[in-house]
């Protein structure tokens, strides 16, 4: 099989191209990251994607993460069949809400924090009625859609290290103020796919050049400008 090239920014900072790379390592499928091809996507965003394979190309992190899973996933490792249709439609609207809820609010955050506290609280609740509706104990690890971690999960993951930048000096206790998305969070980024794929994206925010931090140092208004905190529960 050849390797699925997703394209990233060069600094690597950006979330939303490591959405679909993440669930690509998830899928154990090979893949390169490599620096933007914009003419690939007419709205010059990024993440873009070539599947040589299947000589696909597409753009849109939510776009490409349903094309990896409807054309890899045959076992079913991140999603669900139809046996179980109520379910597998149910990722689609946590992806939505990821897309449209999670990514905008997260990355045009209020002086308040507020509308990210929304979004953070939906989820919140939701999982925790998820623990209480399948009775496991505060050591199991609960998900948004029945039993196990699937790609709408992991759609989450590299919005939620961006916490502590959102929140900068301590100004948020996910802990406490949100413990079961707190948990859930820790639980994704100990699979060891995931885990790898956030180190690597921690290690070029900080080693390649025209990095994120040096970006901001350059900025006249640099003051106005949050300062960039290690993300959020990797080791790195």
């Amino acid at each position: 099989m050849q390797p699925i090239k997703i394209y990233n920014g060069p600094h690597g900072q950006g979330p939303n191209p490591w959405k679909p790379i993440i669930i690509a390592e998830e899928l154990g499928l090979p893949e390169i990251k490599s620096e933007p091809y914009t003419s690939l996507n007419p709205n010059g965003r990024l993440p873009a994607m070539i599947d040589p394979n299947k000589n696909v190309t597409l753009w849109e992190s939510g776009a490409i993460i349903n094309y990896l899973v409807a054309t890899y996933d045959k076992n079913l490792k991140l999603t669900y069949g139809d046996d179980r249709l109520e379910e597998k439609w149910q990722l689609q609207s946590w992806l939505m809400f990821q897309m449209s809820g999670q990514d905008p609010m997260f990355g045009q955050k209020t002086d308040t924090g507020t509308r990210p506290k929304r979004i953070t609280g939906v989820v919140n609740d939701s999982l925790r009625k998820q623990r209480q509706k399948r009775g496991l104990s505060a050591d199991e690890p609960v998900w948004l859609v029945g039993d196990k971690c699937t790609y709408a999960d992991l759609s989450f993951v590299s919005w939620n290290t961006l916490l502590g930048t959102i929140f900068p000096g301590g100004s948020l206790d996910l802990e406490k103020e949100f413990p079961e998305y707190f948990r859930w969070h820790a639980n994704m980024i100990k699979r060891p796919a995931t885990k790898k794929v956030l180190e690597f994206r921690e290690e070029g925010i900080h080693t390649m050049k025209d990095t994120g931090n040096q970006v901001v140092e350059r900025q006249k208004d640099a003051r106005q400008l949050p300062v960039y905190e290690k993300s959020l529960g990797v080791d790195k």
